[in-house]
């Protein structure tokens, strides 16, 4: 009796150690890490086009195609990050040394601001922007130095953070933490929309009101104050360690099928006999990606080894376990509808409408207050944030009544709408730019409204809420949940090919328009050159990519089907 009571007593003054790790407690500090990097980041990231073509005498191209190169840096970075912190060292460690790296990054670009001949000399009084001295290779030494250090902490912090957030709710029953990540999910994009706005109205306005050094000033206080936030929550943190074992797993069923290449698979999948673990719950792989079997069937010669043997004696005949060959075929079936996610990462960065909104009258109030240019683009994250912080609770119960699905929307369907919105915001954004330069150009000396530039930008904000959020959930529910930085890395990776290919595309377009001595489309001046053409192009390219994005939506099939041994995969993970 006394051991039972002394045993009962035990699991009791247990009990509060283990809730007091992970759930609703922990995430304060994750959020706020993530809404002081990201104010901090976007306050940087959306004027930035103004400070290499107002201080640094960058054109518009070349300064364009400079912020495509870095933000394809930061968002290629997570891939590595994330297998480093997936293997290695853990999201808790990752997004830690990435907040350090970030603030470094800041601070680079801060001294830009602050010595004296860390930028190109001001331009002199009657110069003509086109003569003013260009920067030389130790000024942008300055901003290489920040970009680079600011990619890296993108590389720890934009795998990991969600992932990190995800994680604290492990402990709870399965079907309970399903409603609650769907919940967590928007709520986190909507807190991301809340930094945006702050940083395009509050930094933005410092720094085109009170300058570049107490503009770049700010967002390292709030890169500062990030890392601190973060850390004080150490001990709340449910930290799992990372581990190889699902990545290995993975390359060796790849090695596997293509060593077994040669063994004839039965006529029906569920014929063949197939190496599985011990009490796992796939005995028999899928019908998808059928070749990809061979990797775990045991052939005749082999049918004295039994199907739940010793690991070393399967390895020692080329053969994977089941779930590791359906852990690659998840891999392998989710990158062409990754490859169709691209456009909407090009739709999403154009930066150009910043300069638009610089030559349109942005004069609000009875003061007649002039808007910065760059903080209009904070409608975008404000429709974003309103249309993910209310869909489930409003939105999606009426969706419900028409679709049948309880989430409104099945994940694939809102990454497409999210594509359609996005070519939708590529056409009102040629339409716009169209009217702007007529008006302009008509010799009546009026000028157009820097509103009219809402609607693209509202219009890009539901795309981000349907897209982007489809992504992250899609990605996350049919990947490994060990592979979950992974996943969040993916969504990075398609922004950083997205950037790339606008680089190439604005360089293509710039050389192409101008050829035989006519005016480039995307001149320095814009109401000399194109840009309407420019977006029209890329509402095009929209058009064909939806019509690719179905194809693989179809070829993909039902979503959904992967939540068994992601669960079981996720019981077998080493907890911190």
């Amino acid at each position: 009796m006394e051991t039972q009571e002394g045993d009962a007593h035990s699991s009791e003054s247990d009990a509060p150690k283990v809730k007091e790790k992970g759930g609703f407690v922990a995430l304060p500090f994750i959020i706020a890490n993530e809404m002081l990097e990201k104010v901090a980041g976007f306050g940087l990231n959306t004027n930035m086009i103004m400070y290499l073509t107002k201080q640094y005498h960058l054109s518009n191209v070349t300064a364009g195609a400079m912020l495509f190169v870095w933000a394809a840096a930061a968002n290629f970075a997570p891939i590595p990050g994330a297998l480093i912190a997936d293997m290695y060292i853990g999201r808790f460690m990752a997004i830690s040394l990435g907040s350090v790296a970030c603030l470094t990054g800041i601070v680079f670009l801060w001294l830009s601001a602050m010595i004296h001949g860390a930028r190109p000399a001001p331009c002199g009084a009657g110069i003509v922007p086109e003569q003013c001295m260009p920067p030389g290779p130790r000024h942008l030494a300055w901003l290489i130095a920040g970009f680079t250090f600011l990619s890296i902490g993108a590389g720890g912090i934009r795998p990991c953070s969600m992932a990190f957030g995800a994680d604290q709710f492990s402990r709870h029953p399965k079907e309970k933490r399903a409603r609650i990540l769907q919940a967590y999910f928007n709520a986190y994009y909507a807190s991301i929309g809340v930094a945006f706005t702050v940083a395009v109205t509050v930094i933005v306005y410092v720094q085109d009101n009170v300058g570049w050094k107490a503009g770049f000033a700010v967002p390292m206080g709030l890169m500062m104050l990030s890392a601190v936030s973060f850390l004080l929550g150490s001990r709340l943190y449910i930290k799992e360690k990372g581990s190889r074992q699902m990545f290995s797993g993975i390359g060796a069923a790849f090695t596997a099928a293509i060593k077994n290449r040669r063994v004839r698979l039965p006529v029906k999948t569920e014929d063949g006999v197939y190496y599985h673990l011990k009490d796992c719950k796939l005995t028999v792989p899928t019908d998808k990606l059928r070749f990809l079997n061979k990797a775990c069937m045991i052939s005749n010669s082999e049918e004295a080894l039994p199907a739940h043997s010793d690991v070393a004696a399967s390895e020692c005949r080329g053969l994977c376990t089941v779930d590791q060959v359906e852990q690659l075929k998840s891999a392998i079936r989710i990158l062409p509808i990754w490859s169709s996610t691209v456009f909407l990462a090009q739709a999403m960065s154009q930066n150009y409408a910043v300069l638009q909104a610089n030559e349109m009258d942005r004069r609000v109030g009875v003061g007649r207050f002039h808007v910065p240019g760059c903080s209009l683009t904070m409608f975008n994250m404000v429709t974003m944030s309103l249309w993910s912080g209310s869909y489930d609770r409003w939105i999606a119960p009426v969706l419900q009544r028409i679709t049948g699905n309880p989430r409104g929307l099945t994940m694939k369907q809102r990454i497409g709408a999210g594509l359609v919105l996005a070519t939708a915001g590529m056409v009102v954004s040629a339409a716009v730019e169209g009217a702007r330069r007529r008006l302009a150009l008509s010799g009546g000396g009026g000028t157009m409204s820097a509103f009219w530039l809402v609607p693209q930008f509202a219009l890009m904000g539901l795309a981000e809420a349907f897209g982007v959020i489809g992504e992250l959930e899609f990605f996350y529910t049919e990947l490994p949940k060990s592979m979950a930085s992974f996943s969040m890395a993916l969504l990075y990776m398609a922004m950083g090919v997205g950037n790339l290919v606008n680089s190439l595309i604005v360089k293509v377009v710039h050389e192409a328009s101008r050829h035989g001595g006519r005016t480039s489309w995307l001149s320095s001046d814009l109401n000399l050159g194109h840009y309407d053409y420019y977006y029209w192009l890329l509402a095009c390219l929209g058009a064909l990519n939806f019509v690719y994005f179905l194809c693989c939506g179809w070829a993909y099939g039902e979503e959904g089907k992967n939540v068994e041994w992601e669960e079981e995969a996720e019981t077998e993970r080493p907890m911190a």
